[in-house]
């Protein structure tokens, strides 16, 4: 009598979902992350944490009660004052850190903000510590100067490079195809942008890396008859667009950023890769950090493909006619690393 072939259980090759999220910090942006994610179905468990505060000791919990109350739809969400429950997740927005005030410097911002991502990172390191390879979350922060905390988070978690980056470009890049969209009087729902370097002055933006509808910038502006002279003009009022908002509103902006930063999460939560500009840890890539520098590595705005295993790959384009703009912007960015350095070296004993 003959036997049965065994049953074999035929398991798909699928790619992770990160679907467990955290949203650290109880600033506006961190709100409206958690609002957004949300909205937009992002994640099967949000847990969103604020430290506890005196006469507000679970700030997140009553905000995600109220939400709660409000919402037809949404995926488990818990507000949480308890450091132990932002442990186990897959993907962790950290929006702490204060907004620059009226008088104070770079400098100044950044000696405070390194602090606090310095204290939150550790924090982070703590509650991750047993854990190596894609047990680590994928983390992304957005305090200011974005670009530097980049670097103070990824050298004090101790996390592999590809599972820290910072939010900058989606938000620059969608404010300068907005800008660009009112001169050509187009939505700009079809454009796309990638920005380099520094979230600030020193932002590299080039009408070259955007298009319109999939056509080149250059050459749609061309067509049009618009002197890409008047672009690029376009272009470095839009770089200042957080500063605008600032000035306009007395205060920081927090709707746009939080939708940017969604846009990065879903590729990463989804498991849907996707080219974007963002602050990634660099090595060797764009040929930035010299001997000189006595650095091994440094954040730097690129373009990059992010998914499930957070910045996969960083793409080197050519860049030979803007190689000074991203010299002189990377310039900046030491000069900001190497400050920050200083603090974890005499604050934390971090080399």
């Amino acid at each position: 009598m003959s036997q049965e072939p065994p049953s074999i259980c035929k398991v798909w090759d699928r790619i992770r979902e990160r679907d467990r999220v955290g949203v650290w910090g109880f600033g506006s942006v961190s709100a409206d992350v958690v609002q957004s994610l949300a909205d937009q179905g992002l994640g099967k468990e949000i847990v969103f944490y604020s430290r506890p505060k005196k006469d507000y000791p679970n700030r997140a919990g009553a905000w995600v009660d109220d939400l709660k109350a409000n919402a037809l739809h949404s995926p488990r969400i818990l507000g949480t004052n308890r450091l132990e429950d932002m442990a186990g997740l897959d993907v962790i927005f950290i929006g702490v850190g204060v907004p620059r005030r009226e008088g104070q410097t770079r400098s100044d911002l950044l000696a405070i903000n390194t602090e606090i991502i310095a204290r939150t990172a550790l924090e982070i390191r703590q509650l991750y510590e047993n854990c190596s390879g894609d047990d680590f979350p994928v983390l992304v922060f957005m305090g200011n100067p974005v670009t530097a905390m980049t670097w103070v988070a990824y050298k004090v978690t101790g996390f592999p490079r590809s599972h820290v980056m910072g939010q900058a470009g989606n938000l620059d890049s969608r404010r300068i195809c907005h800008a660009i969209a009112q001169v050509l009087g187009l939505s700009g729902n079809d454009m796309r942008g990638i920005v380099f370097g520094d979230h600030g002055d020193s932002m590299v933006a080039s009408p070259r890396f955007f298009t319109v509808g999939g056509v080149p910038l250059d050459t749609f502006a061309q067509m049009e008859k618009i002197d890409i002279g008047e672009i690029q003009r376009v272009i470095d009022q839009a770089k200042k667009g957080g500063t605008h908002f600032v000035h306009e509103t007395g205060r920081s902006a927090s709707a746009g950023p939080a939708r940017a930063a969604c846009d990065m999460l879903r590729c990463i939560i989804h498991g849907q890769p996707e080219v974007q500009p963002v602050v990634a840890i660099i090595e060797s890539e764009y040929g930035l950090i010299h001997r000189s520098d006595n650095l091994d590595s440094m954040s730097f705005g690129v373009p990059a493909k992010i998914g499930t295993g957070g910045v996969e790959k960083i793409y080197e384009l050519p860049v030979d006619d803007i190689r000074g703009q991203l010299m002189d912007s990377a310039g900046f960015i030491k000069e900001d690393i190497r400050h920050a350095s200083s603090i974890l070296k005499e604050t934390f004993s971090i080399m």
